[in-house]
């Protein structure tokens, strides 16, 4: 796996996201026939992040792949992750789930921490880094941000109607989009793996109408497009400031 990171990293990244996708339909399955919802699929993934954490810092690649503090001259300039507390903040607003009771609560909980590590450290970490490497910071971005929004397609495999699926997957772009901007700015996925966890349990823990989710998301896609044109402006005004200033030096994350 080691040498596959070197040679083709960016079939790395394609095979950390087939483990994610295979770890959550193999726990899915599992739990099914348990009669538990995410009672496998839930330790399976904190497992998988956890063994992901091990073979990172082994091989001294926590801070390349932003599993480290942001930078502190960042925070201004990020807004201090803002739009995203507004964006967790408008599930919120759509009342709590009683449904679920204290065990679904805890075990979807438990999912999300797993599902918003994983899925930072794999696209925004692994994808985004091998495809800058490549083809450059634009394509790194939207390539990434792009996968990351149609990669929620798997979800039809979790009972998701059609509609429930198309708003994930625009949500997903957007967001995916900004994520990988603040990557490039700050450094760090933890602030938006943090955002990401808060975001999938405020989905889940809230209840789910199609209208509902319909005026989340459109807020969503507001949001993202005057905090993605700010992080966008910004990572360019750095990088040609760079350039100028010294040709020699290697690009931005």
């Amino acid at each position: 796996m080691v040498r596959l990171r070197e040679k083709q990293p960016v079939w790395f990244a394609v095979l950390w996201i087939g483990i994610y996708i295979i770890t959550v339909n193999v726990g899915d399955a599992f739990s099914e026939a348990l009669g538990v919802p995410n009672l496998v699929t839930a330790p399976l993934l904190i497992a998988l992040s956890v063994g992901l954490l091990v073979f990172l810092r082994r091989h001294g690649w926590l801070e390349k792949y932003g599993v480290a503090l942001p930078k502190p001259r960042e925070l201004k300039v990020a807004w201090y992750y803002a739009p995203l507390a507004l964006m967790v903040l408008v599930l919120i607003l759509l009342g709590a789930n009683s449904a679920l009771g204290a065990t679904g609560t805890a075990l979807a909980i438990l999912l999300m921490l797993g599902v918003g590590f994983l899925e930072e450290v794999v696209f925004r970490g692994f994808l985004y880094k091998a495809i800058l490497k490549r083809s450059g910071f634009k394509r790194a971005v939207i390539i990434s941000g792009v996968t990351f929004g149609i990669g929620h397609i798997v979800n039809l495999l979790r009972g998701y109607t059609g509609a429930e699926q198309l708003l994930q997957i625009v949500a997903g772009v957007a967001l995916g989009i900004v994520l990988a901007l603040l990557f490039a700015l700050t450094g760090s996925i933890l602030p938006g793996a943090l955002f990401h966890v808060l975001l999938n349990i405020g989905g889940t823990l809230t209840q789910r109408t199609l209208t509902g989710d319909a005026i989340a998301v459109l807020v969503m896609l507001m949001v993202s497009a005057i905090y993605g044109t700010h992080l966008w402006r910004t990572m360019r005004t750095r990088r040609t400031s760079d350039t100028t200033a010294d040709t020699s030096r290697p690009a931005l994350v």
